[in-house]
């Protein structure tokens, strides 16, 4: 245990080193999450009874917000904490937004379901934004995110994977693809895909609203 904590702060010192942004520091933080999660040490807290069901789900959104916090704010880290007590502590501080976040896409699903969905379920509980849009807008919007002038959506992913790119997810949600479809596809959680596309809905919807004008 001793050496996979010097081992990591190791990392994280090097990576404090290097320019923010800088492809080094991006390297060997990559490197650094890699380790955490295959150290198997990171903490599981505890869930509501009634969302046990669902706590596969909201572990895979916390970890994803956490690492997403560590690689943005590594300078953030004291040597004098080891590198596993400073993550578990901030999955256990954040935990309960992953659980807000599964909440609200559970909305409408009664507690004593959420013990027994399946991925057939998520078909029927995530409803694509795109149902409240006119055709004609849609080819509009699937038109603006091909060409992506800006870059943005091809460069908002999941993690740092970029075939989980908002580009790609939402062309497929317009596409009628189903949410079980391309989790299969992506190898990602359907909560981890929707709270992500949801988000970047939220955030992109100023530009969507202003091409369409």
């Amino acid at each position: 245990m001793q050496e996979l904590d010097d081992r990591l702060k190791r990392l994280a010192l090097q990576a404090q080193n290097h320019p923010p942004k800088s492809p080094q520091r991006q390297k060997t933080v990559d490197r650094l999450l890699r380790e955490i999660q295959a150290s198997g040490c990171l903490c599981r807290p505890s869930v509501p009874g009634h969302l046990r069901g669902a706590y596969e789900e909201i572990y895979a959104i916390a970890v994803q917000n956490i690492f997403r916090y560590l690689y943005e704010n590594i300078d953030r880290y004291d040597p004098e904490k080891e590198v596993l007590q400073w993550a578990n502590f901030l999955l256990r501080k954040r935990f309960p937004d992953a659980i807000r976040e599964i909440t609200k896409l559970y909305r409408g699903v009664r507690p004593t379901q959420l013990q027994r969905l399946t991925l057939e379920d998520w078909d029927r509980i995530i409803l694509p934004e795109s149902e409240n849009v006119t055709s004609p807008e849609i080819q509009e919007i699937c038109q603006y995110l091909q060409e992506d002038p800006e870059n943005i959506f091809r460069s908002t992913c999941i993690g740092k994977n970029p075939a989980a790119s908002f580009q790609y997810i939402a062309l497929q949600v317009l596409a009628g693809r189903s949410w079980r479809e391309i989790s299969t596809e992506l190898g990602l959680k359907i909560p981890t895909l929707s709270g992500f596309y949801q988000r970047s809905l939220k955030k992109f919807a100023p530009k969507f609203k202003e091409y369409l004008s």
